[in-house]
Order: structure tokens, then C-alpha cells, then sequence
């Protein structure tokens, strides 16, 4: 039976509503937005993974939105990440054709962060999240919407851009009521103060400059001083209680641990870029694997996965010791359409095919391989970072099913239970977006995947998924790829970082190798 990981705190009382979609998200975020009107205590806080000044929250630019109700009152913040400064001042970084796509999408942030600061009560509030590991994001996407009587959080895989409302574009967003806003609020806090903690930096990306933030002035509200960077101090939130759903709060936090190669005279000096360790997680926090593995190892009926990156070898490990340990377990993992804000040559397929072989199959009968399905959409990409089991257990939020997602990138998630039939009614909700039909009956639902037709050449079928046939297409990874695998595409945090990348970079500079 999935349970819950009792490590972490579990908060009764809540409910968890999945909005599939960016629409219904948008909608539900810009009603709660709405409805504050600068009493004392009101508030909204956003940390984004990628923000864009024409973003529109119901025909409403979000910039605009965000203004209007600073100038009202309300406590308005913005985190914005860009990656961090070691390598946004590094010109080789800048560069570099694999960081063009990340580099523009920085730019974008930093193009709303100034927007904003236009403002003035929004001049010390609107901050670049610099927080991140070298080769890591702030992947978070997340929101918290509150006054003195209420609060209500959003965290999942939608960012706030227009193009999340596209039909081809499948995600997923859950909206926290009840007490485990609390765990969002404290975690958006401790990246705030983080922050604020640290000097101001000028970052350059895309062409745009900004300032990572404003320095506090320590100065208090007599010293005549400007303010700075307001601290983001504790506050117990008042929440809803009905709910039905037992509901955890968890993160991924990395840690910093970089080579020390010293100076290199045949590359002008080079070092490994770094960052500082987070002062309240120095050693990382890596609830999110924890959580997730626990619902996954309970699994009797099903596993339901759709995400959009899949290339990590460890969660597919959980899902196959799942498979072998319970005869009825059936699996069901989705992905879809190549990411079109990805940089296209970043072997992500390789990747995605290496660990489907090698640990989502390893050592699977032929019977138990029968029992797990791969499926692929043709007409959408599925960017949800998203688990159901059994109809009991389910995960929504920003990691992906990636080893980054688990160790590297600052993450969020929310884990779940519900004994009122919620993640029963999420998942039918869920199946009935791809399948096109009702499944309020797991078995049926899963014959229906199951009889979907396998991939060959022509058109998309009807419904626009086709099965892979496993094992897919043998792959291999030369010793470069597994160090871009290693220390680029999905790096884990736990291990020292930087020095295979830089001997990788000499050696293709043709500058020999160095001792480490």
C-alpha cells in the first residue's frame, strides 16, 4: 500500500486541486490575485523558474497586475531565477551554443524583473534568484496568495507564460488550501532571506542587464536611508481546515561541492564555477526523492507517470523493484513531444532510451515487461511532473523524473492522500484528457492504454499516442556523453562537481589533460 513518507510533516486538513492546463491555472491564480485589495496582511509571492514581461493572466499583463496591487498595499514579491552568477559572469558560459536557450529564457526574467521595478514599491521586491547550483535552476514554479483571513498556493510544472495556454501544451498545477500553504510560504521565505543575505550582483543575459537585488541598508526606517531588500519575516498563516487530503510539503535543495583545480595556464587561468552553500541546508535536502520513492515501493495496482524527461536511471529503478515485487502492478509512463525551449542537439533522447533499458527493464520476465507500458504523445508535449498510485498516493510539482530534480535543482512538490476519492477523481480526470473517454474504472482505464497501438511510420493515431516497443533501440554512451550526462544534463549535487567538465573543455580546446 503507497503511504507517505513519516520523515516529513504531514498536514490534515487540506485539499489538493490539480488544474490541467495552464488555463484553469491561470484562472484560479488570477482570481485569488483579484480578490486582495490591500488590507494589511494581504500578500503574493511568485518564484518562477522562467517569467516574461507580456504574460497575461486573464487579458490582464501579469506585470500590470502586479504593479496595480503593490501601488494598492499588498505585499507583492518576485524571485526570478537566473543561473548563478559564476556562470552568467563567465565569457565562455556566455558563449557557449548549449546555454543560448537557458541564457535567453534568463534574459526574459530579467526583462520582467525590470519591468517591475519601475514601481517603486516593487523597486526592492522584484529579485533575481541567484541561489542556484552552477549546474542547476530554481526550478520552481510556484505562487502563494494571501490576506490575514486566508491563504492559497500553487505549485507544480506550469510557468506564467502565454505559451502554457496552448492546446498542444499539457501540464499540470495543483492549488494548495488548508495547512500545508505553510510549508510553500517558509520555503518561498528561506530562498527570500537567502538571497538577501548575499551582495548584489550585475548579471547580463540575452542582452539584457539587471541587478541581482538591492543591498539592505541595515539602516532602519529613521535612518533616512533606502530601504533595500526587505527582510521576509516568520508568519504562522491562517488556512482552511476542511480538507480531506493529507498533504506534504517538500523540496529539493542542492549541495555545493565543486573540484579545486586551481589555475590553468593553458586556459588564461580557468576555474570551476561555484556557488555558496544555502545557509540553511549546507548539506542539501532531498525530501522529494524520499517522498517519491515511498509511494512508488507501495504500489499493488498501478504506477501512472507522465513527465517530460525521464532520464532518471534511479526512479526507474523504484518503478521496476515495484513491478517485481507485486504481480498486479501494471505501469503507465507518458511522455510526449521534444520540449521546443530546449536546446535540440542535448541528447535528451539518449538519455531517456539508457534508462529506460538499463533500469526501468533490468532483469524484467518477459511477463512482468508485459506489465509495463512506455507511451509516447505525437501531437503534445506533457511537461507534468506528476505520479498516481493506486488510486491512494500522488505527487504534483516541479520535479521531473531527472536526477537533477532529485539532488541538484531547488525543487517543489506536494505529495498526497485523500480518503474522499480526490486522486481517484485527479487520475480519471487525468486518463480522460488522453484516452478521450470516461475511466472512472482503473482496469478499464489501464486495457484502454494498453490497447493503444504501437508506433509506426505514418500519421499519429487518433488520439495522438502511440506505445514504444521495449526495449527501445540500444544505446551506448561514449565517455564524453556520460560526462555530459554527469555534470551538465543531470548532475547530482552529492558528487564533487566541475573538474570532468573543465578536463572535458581542455581537451576539446586541445589543451591536454590536468591533474585534478
Amino acid at each position: 500500500m503507497p503511504s507517505l513518507d513519516s520523515s516529513f510533516t504531514t498536514h490534515s486538513g487540506c485539499t489538493i486541486t490539480p488544474h490541467i492546463g495552464g488555463p484553469p491555472y491561470f484562472a484560479a491564480l488570477k482570481a485569488k490575485i483579484d480578490a486582495l485589495t490591500g488590507a494589511a496582511g494581504d500578500f503574493i509571492y511568485i518564484a518562477g523558474w522562467w517569467l516574461q514581461a507580456g504574460t497575461n493572466l486573464g487579458g490582464t499583463p501579469l506585470a500590470d497586475l502586479l504593479k496595480a496591487k503593490a501601488r494598492a498595499g499588498v505585499d507583492v514579491r518576485v524571485l526570478g531565477w537566473v543561473m548563478a552568477p559564476s556562470i552568467l559572469q563567465n565569457s565562455r558560459a556566455q558563449a557557449a551554443p548549449q546555454l543560448r536557450s537557458i541564457l535567453g529564457l534568463n534574459g526574459n526574467t530579467m526583462s520582467f524583473v525590470n519591468a517591475l521595478r519601475a514601481e517603486p514599491n516593487l523597486a526592492d521586491k522584484a529579485v533575481l534568484n541567484i541561489l542556484a547550483h552552477p549546474a542547476g535552476a530554481v526550478h520552481m514554479k510556484m505562487a502563494i496568495v494571501g490576506s490575514s483571513a486566508s491563504a492559497t498556493a500553487f505549485t507544480g510544472g506550469i510557468d506564467l507564460l502565454n505559451s502554457r495556454l496552448l492546446p498542444s501544451w499539457h501540464d499540470v498545477e495543483a492549488q494548495v488550501d488548508g495547512p500545508a500553504v505553510q510549508g510553500l510560504h517558509d520555503t518561498f521565505r528561506l530562498m527570500w532571506n537567502e538571497v538577501r543575505g548575499r551582495s548584489p550582483v550585475s548579471l547580463t543575459a540575452g542582452g539584457v542587464t539587471c541587478t541581482s537585488h538591492t543591498a539592505p541598508s541595515g539602516g532602519g526606517s529613521l535612518s533616512g536611508a533606502p530601504a533595500g531588500m526587505p527582510d521576509l519575516p516568520a508568519r504562522t498563516l491562517t488556512t482552511a481546515t476542511g480538507g480531506q487530503s493529507r498533504t506534504q510539503s517538500l523540496r529539493t535543495f542542492p549541495k555545493m561541492r565543486f573540484g579545486s583545480v586551481g589555475g590553468i595556464a593553458s586556459l588564461g587561468g580557468a576555474s570551476i564555477p561555484s556557488n555558496d552553500p544555502l545557509s540553511f541546508a549546507p548539506g542539501g535536502l532531498f525530501e522529494i526523492r524520499s517522498a517519491w520513492e515511498k509511494g512508488i515501493q507501495g504500489a499493488q495496482t498501478y504506477i501512472y507517470m507522465e513527465d517530460q524527461g525521464f532520464t532518471s536511471g534511479e526512479v526507474f529503478d523504484w518503478v521496476n523493484a515495484a513491478v517485481k515485487a507485486n504481480d498486479t502492478v501494471r505501469v503507465v509512463i507518458l511522455t510526449g513531444l521534444f520540449d521546443p525551449n530546449d536546446d535540440p542537439n542535448n541528447d535528451t533522447a539518449k538519455f531517456f532510451r539508457v534508462a529506460v533499458n538499463t533500469h526501468l527493464l533490468a532483469g524484467l520476465s518477459a511477463a512482468q515487461s508485459a506489465r509495463v507500458g512506455v507511451f509516447s504523445h505525437l501531437t503534445k508535449t506533457i511537461h507534468t511532473k506528476s505520479t498516481i498510485v493506486d488510486d491512494a498516493w500522488a505527487i504534483i510539482g516541479s520535479a521531473n523524473a531527472m536526477r537533477r530534480s532529485l539532488y541538484t535543482d531547488l525543487e517543489h512538490s506536494v505529495a498526497y492522500m485523500d480518503g474522499a476519492g480526490a486522486i481517484a477523481r485527479y487520475r480519471e480526470a487525468l486518463w480522460g484528457v488522453h484516452l478521450q473517454q470516461s475511466a472512472p474504472d482503473v482496469q478499464a482505464g489501464l486495457t484502454a492504454w494498453f490497447s493503444l497501438p504501437f508506433q509506426a511510420p505514418g500519421p499519429p493515431p487518433p488520439l495522438g499516442i502511440v506505445r514504444l516497443r521495449l526495449p527501445l533501440p540500444a544505446t551506448t554512451l561514449s565517455a564524453q556523453e556520460q560526462i555530459i550526462y554527469d555534470e551538465v544534463m543531470d548532475a547530482d549535487s552529492r558528487q564533487e562537481w566541475g573538474t570532468q567538465l573543465l578536463r572535458l573543455f581542455m581537451q576539446q580546446a586541445g589543451a591536454g589533460s590536468f591533474a585534478p
